[in-house]
């Protein structure tokens, strides 16, 4: 015979998920409103003007990420590698700004390298530690290159956005 406490208990679990089920409903459909509205809110933009603004978020994105940790970086840059670009402002954008942060990044990744091998206990690096160096730095000369190119491709990225 079940105690009368053990059937209180069971009729509060029962409303209580109830209660649970009907909060999650309520939440659904609030979720479910919020992306009607944003769906609604992107009604009239074109395909183009939707990728030309991913890719500005992505680059903006990864243009104002902290340099460590370089894992973080690298995710972004991963994802802006990803991004469509089907115009020829897209392409650019994202190619050009792509090739200047992944030689960055190559660069910044090789040096933590060679610090770490000379910070080592064993003693001082081999000369080929040294030759990761010069090409580590070979790489953030060519990224520096390329960082305008960026940027001057961002612009034009900017203004084709403007005119769609």
């Amino acid at each position: 015979m079940a105690r009368p406490g053990a059937t209180r208990s069971a009729g509060a679990a029962g409303t209580a998920a109830r209660r649970a089920a009907a909060a999650a409903r309520r939440a659904a459909a609030a979720l479910a409103a919020v992306a009607a509205l944003a769906a609604a809110a992107g009604c009239g933009r074109s395909a183009e003007e939707q990728e030309a603004d991913a890719l500005l978020h992505a680059i903006d994105t990864l243009r104002n990420a902290p340099s460590e940790p370089r894992a973080g970086r690298e995710a972004l840059l991963a994802e802006l590698e990803r991004q469509p670009a089907s115009t020829p402002p897209a392409a650019s954008a994202r190619d050009t700004c792509a090739r200047a942060y992944r030689l960055l990044l190559e660069a910044t990744a090789a040096e933590a390298r060679v610090r770490a091998l000379l910070e080592a206990p064993e003693g001082p690096a081999a000369l080929s530690d040294l030759t990761d160096l010069a090409a580590a730095d070979a790489k953030v000369k060519e990224s520096a290159e390329v960082m305008p190119r960026c940027a001057e491709a961002l612009a034009g990225l900017r203004r084709a956005r403007r005119g769609m």
